[in-house]
């Protein structure tokens, strides 16, 4: 993965995104200009049919556009990052195959399941980010600015 995982990847692509020349992908290719958002998957994730549309689509709403204050530097409305309910996109207990039964997580169990009832988002309006969804990119870079120290990812 390198670089601090899956938050140092989505960082530099920010950066990339955002002009920088500095960052760990290859020179060469033309980097798409204007970009918004940007979806986050891992190869246990499927994204069906229309699906980035209504990420996009419920990003762009106005009530749920990020309003960032610099001097408390959080989110104080809206939303800088979507986060829908995840499922495996493979079968679970004995449903499953073998292969998949000797090499996966404990049968029966949907890792995600938790991720389904917020209760910090339910009772605070914020949330646990497991890596899937969709974000601002502005907004995922200025409230993360100097919050987390550098190689603090495990």
């Amino acid at each position: 993965m390198g670089w601090e995982r899956k938050r140092g990847k989505l960082h530099e692509l920010n950066r990339l995104l955002r002009g920088a020349a500095d960052t760990g992908f290859i020179d060469g290719s033309r980097v798409p200009e204007g970009v918004r958002y940007v979806i986050t998957l891992d190869a246990d994730t499927r994204l069906p049919r229309n699906t980035a549309l209504q990420l996009v689509g419920k990003m762009a709403h106005p009530l749920n556009r990020p309003k960032f204050d610099i001097l408390g530097k959080r989110i104080v409305s809206g939303y800088g990052i979507l986060q829908p309910r995840v499922t495996p996109s493979l079968p679970l207990g004995a449903e499953g195959s073998i292969y998949q039964r000797v090499f996966s997580g404990p049968g029966g169990l949907d890792p995600y399941a938790s991720a389904v009832s917020d209760v910090y988002q339910d009772l605070f309006g914020e949330g646990s980010y497991t890596g899937k969804g969709i974000y601002d990119v502005d907004a995922f870079e200025a409230a993360l600015k100097d919050r987390i120290p550098p190689q603090y990812a495990p």
